[in-house]
Formats: structure tokens, C-alpha cells, sequence
């Protein structure tokens, strides 16, 4: 259908936009304008304006500007055309008439909906039938309740050919039936048979909830254990997300959408509370869906199994979205414990377990730079300067180029910190903690905003003799370098539970006093002076033993730098 610029006019004519926006945001009419709290971002004094005889809202605050229509598509999270429609409709327009075409078309996917749906219907009744309860009792011991059952409207495909016989009692055509993936042919070419059989049926639907297409699970042996529908027509499976119109709703209100691989995870999410949730259809997530997914909402939460096949899933939605991203779009990451999926963790744990995992999920620049330095050893310039190379060439994906040089820009200031972690002092052979205790560790984890300015100190000067000790350093850093607001229940998380435990003392005399950001600072300044004063001293002694064995002058100069050195830092407070 033609949408001209005469129509919209006539839509924006005829929906003022205070009757629109004043829908969800309260208004007060202050001469030709009305005015509010912005509906974009959290403001106690409104900024926001709408003026109906210039026809546009803006707010003075974070910027945003637009139409009736952009209104719809920012706020609501709506597809173009599906806020032309919306309009049409609070206005009483009729939509422009399509071309014959496509006229022609839309009759012809009308009545495969019809065929769809009366597929639907057939193994809907299936499931709540005597022949159904085989595969009834296998949903309830997935813990699936009947209201689930029938909001998702799973069903049963029985052995046979019932769905043919049904089918065809309903007046539609084999043709149109194996079209839609529904029959095929028999093998001696007489006659057709059901293509789904012996399965749970989850039916795939559209935004609009019609029916689009089927995901069979064998409910006995068999191979595969899942089956889609073949691509007709109507279904896409790369295009498509499972659970998409239940979770629509949801999606658009909380700007946040959570992908997990099944269905069953779907389905239990939604039952735990998580009705943002759907999944792709037993593919690799594609770059149609995470295009689908923006049109909703900016940072989609992926939350896959948390098993090797899981992880590298996740990996390859990133690599997809890369080149996608652009400004506030972008994906973020749930990392879940090793061999959970979601339904696991409801299940086995909690539904505040899964959602403190979905709430401490990974931004993307966090997860890009693990997998550039998974499996890496980075003790020498040489393999800095690949990591560098290996990590600017995947940023060059990005083809948002704004949003490709803040990524330029992060990526070269971790090479930095690395680098200046890799280059602490050499001439010490062992480096060691100011007590070799792990009271600054608990400083980090207690106090991290107080810490974070002396990170790079801590980094270059602060090197624990004790593996474990160096080891949840290591994790510490590595978070604190990314996020200098963490909490500190979310560094402790970090830890596993043997350095949970051995940390966990020293964290309680900690809290047992409250002490100032300042005070904290000074004192793991304080630490950090005293490791300088033995890495100093170290050093000094190393090139003391050079010049007695050499007498190289230049050796002897080093030596006066170093110990006024030392003589300074003596001195200072």
C-alpha cells in the first residue's frame, strides 16, 4: 500500500498529539502548550512539552523531538507502518487500499492463516483429549500449569494421519497443506502423510499472533528431537522468535527483552514471571532477529546454557551483532553458572537467582574483550601488540563509525592498562603485597569507589606472593577496569567459594567499622608506598651486586637515582 505524506497529515490532523501522549503521560495545558514529565528519561521538574498547533513534543531536558508518529515508534517501541495503523485507527481513518498485487497476496496469506490456525485448533484438541495425556503429563513434569499450556496453545500431533483427514474435512487443499510444511508425500508416491507426528506441538505465531508455523518435540525415541516448518510463505524461522507476541507486551513497556535457546525456557520463564522472554527457533540467532528485537526494545539481555555449546552460542550472537551496532542499540550478556540453563536455575535454585544473573548481565564491550583474551598469555610486547592488532581488526566490523571509535578508544585504553600491567619492575625477583595479607583485597571489595583511583598504582607496585591472593586480584581488576560504580556484593560474587572463604575474616573486621572514602584512600595509598619502598629496595640491592661485579658507571648512576628515590618516598607522608 502507498503511504503518502498527505495521509500521515491527515492522521496527525485528526489525533492532536496531547490526546495521544496524554494516554500515559499526565499533561497540564499552559497556554498553547501542555506540559509533563519526560516519558524518554527519569526527571522530577518536567521539561517536556507538547504543542499541538506546531504539531511536535520536545524536551528540554535530554532532547527528544518528534511527531505523532515518532512518538509512537520511540515510546512504544512500534514498527513504522504498525504506528501509521495505530493512528489510522484512533483517528477512524481506513488504511490507503493496497495494490491489486498486493491485494491478491494478502487474500492468499489470509486463507493459509485460516489453514494454520485449523491445524492449531486440531492439536490443541489432541492435547486435551484421552489420546493426548501421554504427552499432557510430559509438559506438567516440565512444570508447565494448563494455563501456560493454553496461553502458549501447545498441542499434540499424534501418529497418523489425522492432521490430513482433518484437514481435508475442513475443505482445504493438499496442496495448500504441503505448502505450509503440514503433510508430505509418501515414499511409493501414493497418497500424502502427516509431517508432524508422536510430538509436543509449540506453534510459532507472529507479532499479531497469528500462526505462522509449528515446532514438533518427539515425545518418545526418535530423531530429530525437534522439527520446524519447513520455510513457506509464511514462516521464516530466521526472521522469527519463538514466543514473540506473549512477550511483546512486556518488551516494549520495560524496554528489555531477555533470548534463552527453547522453548520450554520460554515457556517456564514466562511462568516464573519473565514474560520478556522468547528464543530463536532451534537456530543460531541471526542478525534478522537481533534487527526484530531493536525495533522493541535497545539492549536485548542473551541468556543461553550455561554449557560449552551455550557459551559458544553467545560468542557468535556477538560476532553478528558487531558490525550492527550503532548508537544505543546493542546486546547485553548473562552469563549462567556452569551446566544451568533458565529453567534450571528456576527450578533448582530460585526465580531471584535467574534474575540477579539477568540483572548483572555483561555489556557487550565486557564480553568482546574476554573472548579477545581467552586463551592468551600476555607476558610479552610482542603478544600485547597482536592482542592489539587481533582486537582493532574486529572493531573495524563496527559500521556505525561513531560507535566503532568509542570501541577504538575502550579497546586502547585496556591495551594500556595491560601493558602497564605486564611492565611492573623486573629487577625484584619477588614482589610481594605490603603485609602479604589479604587486607588490601578486602579494601577493594569493601570500598571499590574509594580504591579505584589508585587502581593503576595497585596494578604496577602491589604483587602478591600467594597465588589465590593474586588470583582474585586479577578478577577484581579486570571488573573494576570496566565499571568503577560495581557494588561490592557484586565483586564478591566474582569470587568462588574457596576464595570466598578465605577472604570472608578479613572482610568482617572490615565492616565492623564504617570508614570514610578518604580515609580508605589514604590507606591503601599508605600500602601501595611501603610495596614502592621494597620493590625500591629490592631493586637497589640487585644493582648494587651488578656494579660491585662490574663497575659500570652507568650501573653507579642508576644507583643514585634509585635510592633518592627511596629517600623521597621516606620522607613523604
Amino acid at each position: 500500500m502507498a503511504i503518502t505524506p498527505a495521509f500521515l497529515d491527515e492522521l496527525r490532523d485528526k489525533v492532536p498529539l496531547s490526546d495521544l501522549i496524554g494516554r500515559k503521560v499526565k499533561l497540564t495545558h499552559k497556554g498553547k502548550e501542555h506540559t509533563g514529565l519526560c516519558p524518554f528519561h527519569k526527571e522530577k521538574t518536567p521539561s517536556f512539552t507538547v504543542n499541538d498547533d506546531k504539531g511536535f513534543y520536545h524536551c528540554f531536558g535530554c532532547g527528544a523531538h518528534g511527531d505523532q508518529i515518532k512518538y509512537l515508534m520511540e515510546s512504544e517501541k512500534m514498527p513504522f507502518m504498525e504506528a501509521v495503523e495505530y493512528l489510522a485507527n484512533m483517528a477512524g481513518v481506513k488504511m490507503p487500499a493496497p495494490d491489486p498485487k498486493a491485494a491478491e497476496r494478502n487474500e492468499r496469506n489470509a486463507e493459509l492463516l485460516k489453514l494454520m490456525e485449523c491445524a492449531c485448533q486440531y492439536f490443541q484438541n489432541n492435547l486435551f483429549s484421552t489420546i493426548g495425556q501421554e504427552a499432557k503429563n510430559y509438559l506438567i513434569r516440565r512444570g508447565m500449569s494448563s494455563d501456560l499450556v493454553k496461553h502458549f496453545r501447545l498441542g499434540f500431533a499424534p501418529i497418523g494421519s489425522g492432521l490430513l483427514a482433518h484437514l481435508t474435512a475442513h475443505k482445504f487443499s493438499i496442496k495448500d497443506m504441503q505448502s505450509l510444511g503440514l503433510v508430505a508425500p509418501n515414499r511409493d508416491g501414493n497418497g500424502y502423510h502427516d509431517y508432524f507426528y508422536d510430538r509436543v506441538m509449540f506453534p510459532v505465531m507472529n507479532r499479531r499472533g497469528h500462526v505462522i508455523g509449528f515446532s514438533g518435540r518427539m515425545l518418545h525415541q526418535g530423531e530429530p528431537k525437534y522439527l520446524n516448518s519447513p520455510e513457506t510463505d509464511l514462516f521464516h524461522k530466521g526472521d522469527l522468535l519463538y514466543g514473540l507476541p506473549q512477550a511483546i507486551e512486556t518488551v516494549r513497556k520495560k524496554n528489555t527483552a531477555l533470548v534463552v535457546e527453547g522453548n520450554v525456557d520460554v515457556i517456564s520463564l514466562h511462568g516464573a514471571g519473565f514474560t520478556q522472554a522468547m528464543a530463536p527457533l532451534g537456530t543460531a540467532f541471526t542478525e534478522d532477529q537481533i534487527r526484530l528485537l531493536w525495533t522493541m526494545c535497545d539492549e536485548p539481555v542473551i541468556c543461553f546454557d550455561g554449557d560449552g555449546a551455550g557459551r559458544k552460542a553467545m560468542v557468535r550472537a556477538l560476532n553478528r551483532a558487531l558490525p550492527m551496532l550503532r548508537a544505543g542499540k546493542s546486546l547485553k550478556f548473562a552469563y549462567l553458572p556452569d551446566g544451568m540453563d533458565p529453567d534450571d536455575m528456576i527450578r533448582k535454585k530460585s526465580a531471584k537467582a535467574l534474575q540477579e544473573e539477568i540483572d548483572g548481565a555483561k555489556p557487550l564491550i565486557w564480553s568482546l574483550w574476554q573472548m579477545l583474551l581467552e586463551g592468551r598469555t600476555l607476558d610479552t610486547p610482542e603478544r600485547l601488540a597482536k592482542l592489539e592488532k587481533d582486537a582493532m581488526d574486529t572493531v573495524a566490523k563496527i559500521e556505525d563509525e561513531r560507535v566503532r571509535v568509542y570501541y577504538q578508544r575502550e579497546i586502547q585504553k585496556r591495551i594500556k592498562m595491560l601493558g602497564k600491567k605486564h611492565q611492573r619492575p623486573v629487577a625484584a625477583n619477588s614482589l610481594v603485597s605490603p603485609t602479604d595479607s589479604p587486607q588490601l583485597l578486602a579494601y577493594l571489595i569493601a570500598y571499590p569507589s574509594a580504591c579505584v583511583p589508585c587502581l593503576e598504582e595497585i596494578g604496577h607496585y602491589c604483587r602478591f606472593s600467594v597465588d589465590w591472593m593474586q588470583q582474585i586480584f586479577e578478577k577484581l581488576e579486570t571488573v573494576l577496569l570496566d565499571n568503577a560504580d560495581v557494588k561490592s556484593e557484586d565483586l564478591y560474587a566474582l569470587l568462588d567459594e574457596g576464595e570466598q572463604k578465605a577472604i570472608d575474616s578479613t572482610l568482617q573486621q572490615l565492616y565492623k567499622k564504617v570508614y570514610a572514602d578518604e580515609d580508605v584512600e589514604r590507606a591503601v595509598r599508605q600500602m601501595i608506598k611501603v610495596s614502592k619502598i621494597k620493590t625500591l629496595d629490592a631493586e637497589i640491592k640487585e644493582k648494587n651486586k651488578m656494579y660491585l661485579r662490574t663497575g659500570d658507571e652507568s650501573i653507579k648512576a642508576a644507583l643514585v637515582g634509585l635510592r633518592q628515590e627511596m629517600e623521597k618516598l621516606k620522607e613523604s607522608e
